[in-house]
């Protein structure tokens, strides 16, 4: 219940959802100033949210860890690789079943690259909404052994939270005694995860992947043509700097 609350929540803040509620309360309200206000505010949001321009400015401030070399990753110390999970792609009808999404292939793919490069073992961390489904750490597993012909060391099932994700995969570390560790996530979701990490006292070296922001100073004019991925990319940003802030306020990292 209290995962269905904080998606409910994500949903009216983020958009397209709160700028659809912004402008409903802009039409509530039309015939007063304060209507029309909101309602070319919503307009004015939507479109600035869904050019590349302020969703590369966006992603650029969430994305501030630099890429790992092959040689930094080799010669970091870590004596293992933790992946973090990053979603499931639900009764994909091509397999028949559950499978990992788009973006926890993507940390797949890398933390494969790394573990060759590097020969370190695997520690898959991710747990599942619901109880009955396979959780998220052991799909990313089957298609690591099965696809990637990589073996994986070990795997955590019960995580919900990059909060979770530290403090359960801690213990697993604890009993492996590994002291240091390559993470694996997203280049945009990484400074929360070490945060995360750091406060429950794992030794962590980010390795992030999938960048979306781009370092390019000459702008042109589709940088300021609406498009759906910019809206996309801006709605991812929005998320981390809204987990920051929770987490925050929480005091989790």
């Amino acid at each position: 219940m209290g995962q269905e609350i904080v998606w409910l929540l994500k949903s009216l803040i983020l958009p397209p959802g709160g700028i659809i509620l912004l402008g409903l309360l802009g039409l509530t309200l039309s015939r007063r100033f304060l209507g029309k206000f909101l309602l070319v505010l919503s307009l004015a949001a939507l479109y600035m949210l869904s050019t590349p321009f302020l969703a590369n400015q966006l992603m650029a401030g969430v994305e501030s860890i630099p890429p790992l070399t092959a040689e930094e990753a080799v010669n970091s110390g870590a004596q293992a690789i933790v992946l973090l999970s990053g979603g499931r792609y639900s009764d994909a009808p091509e397999y028949g079943a559950d499978t990992i999404n788009e973006r926890m292939l993507m940390r797949v793919r890398y933390a494969a690259w790394l573990a060759r490069r590097s020969r370190l073992p695997i520690i898959i961390s991710g747990g599942s909404p619901e109880e009955k489904e396979v959780p998220e750490a052991e799909l990313a597993r089957r298609v690591l052994e099965q696809e990637f012909g990589v073996k994986v060391a070990a795997i955590e099932t019960n995580s919900r939270t990059t909060w979770d994700n530290a403090y359960m995969t801690r213990e697993i570390l604890e009993k492996m005694d590994i002291q240091r560790v390559l993470l694996v996530s997203h280049a945009m979701h990484m400074p929360r995860a070490i945060a995360v990490f750091d406060q429950a006292g794992v030794d962590v070296m980010a390795a992030p992947t999938r960048f979306f922001h781009k370092q390019d100073d000459e702008e042109e004019l589709s940088d300021w043509l609406p498009s759906p991925f910019a809206l996309v990319t801006s709605y991812y940003a929005l998320h981390e700097y809204l987990g920051r802030l929770w987490y925050q306020i929480r005091g989790d990292g």
